[in-house]
């Protein structure tokens, strides 16, 4: 990594740990100092991970049960001894049609992309405030901005949702010094763009100004900056990372 930030003795709890960008940016935080505890949908792939005594703890979830979300946070939290980050990259999109979409398909997206977050907020914040600098990022995604395409409607629905409740919560709580930003990507280079038809990829490539669709390490350079003390003046931002893809 070209930044070099310094996440020395710092507490994170990061979802989405076997993911594109979260794997990349479990290794960059590890290698910068921080003490992480990570949490994972696949618990083949979580399970291949390698826990570092006193260093790095990896868990799998099913995020579809509230209480588990709600256990498991209070096991990072007593694991890592409080908390200074908290970070959401885990996300799930599904490529239907629109209007073929069912009640559990509405469930599923919301319980991962939408209140996964807000309940791990809701246990972490107390750790969050007791910190010099608490950080919480969500991530959300272009199609929060602009409705995406139809084939991903409950994933652009949902990152709609985690747009507001960033402008929301970043007001709320201000003056605990505890920021609340959103990390809003554009198509990156991995699994998620990989379920679009070859058709839709080659359209959004033709499209795009750079040519190109981001790689993992370019979204996790701005996550670490988002996650740094020197962005303790900036709160409630929602911080594209598109490589001119759109412009708002």
């Amino acid at each position: 990594m070209s930044l070099d930030f310094d996440f020395k003795g710092k507490k994170v709890l990061l979802t989405g740990v076997t993911g594109d960008v979260g794997s990349v940016l479990a290794n960059s935080f590890l290698k910068s100092g921080a003490k992480l505890f990570g949490v994972g949908r696949s618990p083949e792939k979580v399970n291949a991970m390698e826990d570092i005594k006193g260093t790095a703890k990896y868990v799998s979830i099913d995020f579809n049960q509230t209480e588990q979300i709600k256990d498991i946070a209070q096991q990072s939290l007593n694991w890592l001894g409080g908390c200074d980050i908290f970070i959401h990259t885990a996300a799930y999109m599904q490529v239907n049609d629109p209007l073929s979409l069912s009640e559990s398909d509405w469930k599923y997206a919301l319980n991962i992309n939408l209140l996964a977050p807000y309940f791990f907020i809701q246990e972490s914040f107390p750790f969050l405030c007791e910190s010099a600098s608490g950080r919480i990022i969500l991530f959300g995604s272009g199609a929060g901005k602009h409705g995406g395409i139809g084939t991903n409607l409950t994933y652009g629905a949902c990152k709609g949702g985690i747009l507001a409740m960033t402008f929301n919560l970043a007001r709320e709580f201000a003056k605990t010094k505890v920021t609340v930003n959103c990390l809003v990507p554009g198509p990156i280079d991995g699994h998620m763009m990989s379920q679009f038809d070859a058709n839709t990829l080659k359209a959004s490539l033709a499209k795009h100004p750079m040519g190109r669709f981001a790689m993992p390490k370019e979204i996790v350079s701005a996550t670490l900056f988002l996650a740094s003390e020197e962005t303790a003046h900036i709160t409630g931002e929602a911080f594209d990372v598109n490589g001119g893809y759109y412009t708002d």
